[in-house]
C-alpha cells in the first residue's frame, strides 16, 4: 500500500472503531442497526447508501469477532500454569545455583586436600604456610581463610576456630580441626594423616555422582529426542484412528436405531 491508501485505511478503521465502541456487547445488533447509527452520524451525512450498506456489513462482521470473545477455560488454566511457574523459577534457580556451588565447593576442597598432601611433607612446614597456599588458591572459601591469616599472629588456635565456625561445609571444618591439632605441637603429617583416605572418598564419591548425572542427562535426552516422533505418531496416527472409529461406531448405532424405528 501506498502512503495515501494506508492513510485512508487508517481512517477507515478509526471510523468504524466508533461503531465498535457504540453497539459492543449488544449481541442483538443487526446490520439494519449499524445502518441507522451511521446515517445519524456525520462521519457518512453525505454517503450513498451502498457506501454505507457496505461499511456497516464490516463493522457487523468486526463486531461479531469482539462480541463472540470470552474467556476459555484454558486461558485460566495457562494463566495459573505460568503463575507456578514464575513463582517457582526463582526457587529452583536458587537450588541450581546451590547444587553448583556444592560442586564448586568440592573441588575446592579436593585442591586443598592436594595442596596440603604435597605440603605436609616439606620439613619446617607451619599451619600459617598451608594456609597462606590455601589462600593463594582458595575462591569460595577466599574471605574466611584471608581473615584467618590476617589473625593468625594474634593467636593460631582463635583465628582457626574463628574460621571453623564462618564455614559450614564439614570436609574443609576437618581440615580445619586437623590444623588446630598441628597447633597443639602435634607434628603437620600426623594431624593429616587421614587426609590421604578422605581424599580418595570424595573422589570416589564425585566420581560416582558425576556418572549418575551423565546417566540423568543421557535419559532426558533420550527423551527430549523421541519426543516428536512419538508427538508425531500420537497426533498423526493414533488420535485420527481413534476419532474415525467412533465416529464410525455412532454412524452405526444411529443407522441402526433409525431403522428399527
Amino acid at each position: 500500500m501506498s502512503a495515501k491508501d494506508e492513510a485512508k485505511a487508517m481512517e477507515v478503521t478509526k471510523i468504524h472503531n466508533v461503531f465498535l465502541d457504540m453497539f459492543r456487547g449488544k449481541l442483538d445488533t443487526t446490520q439494519k442497526d449499524i445502518e441507522k447509527a451511521m446515517e445519524r452520524s456525520k462521519y457518512y451525512k453525505n454517503a450513498k447508501p451502498e457506501e454505507i450498506e457496505k461499511n456497516a456489513k464490516q463493522v457487523l462482521e468486526k463486531l461479531q469477532t469482539v462480541n463472540s470473545e470470552s474467556f476459555k477455560w484454558f486461558e485460566l488454566l495457562l494463566a495459573f500454569v505460568f503463575m507456578i511457574i514464575g513463582y517457582m523459577s526463582q526457587i529452583w534457580i536458587l537450588m541450581f545455583q546451590a547444587r553448583m556451588r556444592q560442586l564448586e565447593m568440592e573441588d575446592e576442597v579436593m585442591q586443598f586436600q592436594t595442596i596440603i598432601l604435597m605440603l605436609m611433607r616439606i620439613e619446617r612446614i607451619s599451619v600459617e604456610m598451608i594456609l597462606e597456599w590455601l589462600e593463594r588458591y582458595s575462591n569460595i572459601f577466599k574471605s574466611p581463610i584471608t581473615r584467618c591469616v590476617n589473625n593468625y599472629e594474634a593467636g593460631a588456635w582463635e583465628a582457626l576456630e574463628e574460621l571453623k565456625n564462618e564455614i559450614s561445609y564439614v570436609p574443609l571444618i576437618r581440615i580445619v580441626e586437623s590444623m588446630q591439632a598441628a597447633v597443639e605441637k602435634i607434628p603437620i603429617k600426623d594431624a593429616f594423616d587421614e587426609l590421604d583416605s578422605e581424599r580418595e572418598y570424595y573422589r570416589d564419591k564425585r566420581k560416582e555422582s558425576n556418572e549418575r548425572l551423565i546417566s540423568r542427562k543421557g535419559m532426558i535426552g533420550k527423551v527430549i529426542g523421541f519426543a516428536p516422533m512419538v508427538c508425531l505418531f500420537v497426533g498423526y496416527l493414533i488420535i485420527p484412528l481413534v476419532f474415525i472409529g467412533l465416529t464410525s461406531m455412532s454412524n452405526s448405532f444411529n443407522s441402526m436405531s433409525s431403522s428399527s424405528f
